[in-house]
């Protein structure tokens, strides 16, 4: 991926949207809204990155170094997001869902 761009996605409490909207050398920002839901992300440096995890009752976010940046474990009743920097302008997003 190398710019901005919205994915629509069914999240535990209904539809979701991943807005991504800054994507650069090493950095990545993105919001996402779920339900009367929202949250924001963001991270810049080399192998740095956000998780979201949504569930029915909330979410949350953790930022920082992501290291190998394996993809997120699957969590009962919830979507787990992913996003990581790359070094050349593009950003890799997961989304894990059970």
């Amino acid at each position: 991926m190398t710019g901005p761009v919205t994915i629509r996605f069914k999240g535990p409490a209904g539809p979701a949207t991943l807005s991504v909207t800054e994507v650069g050398p090493n950095k990545v920002e993105y919001t996402v809204k779920s339900g009367s839901g929202r949250s924001q992300g963001g991270a810049s440096g080399p192998g740095q990155g956000c998780i979201t995890v949504l569930r029915s009752n909330g979410g949350g976010n953790s930022c920082g170094g992501l290291g190998d940046a394996a993809r997120p474990s699957p969590q009962p009743d919830a979507v787990v997001i992913q996003a990581t920097t790359g070094e050349d302008g593009t950003a890799i997003l997961r989304i894990v869902s059970e």
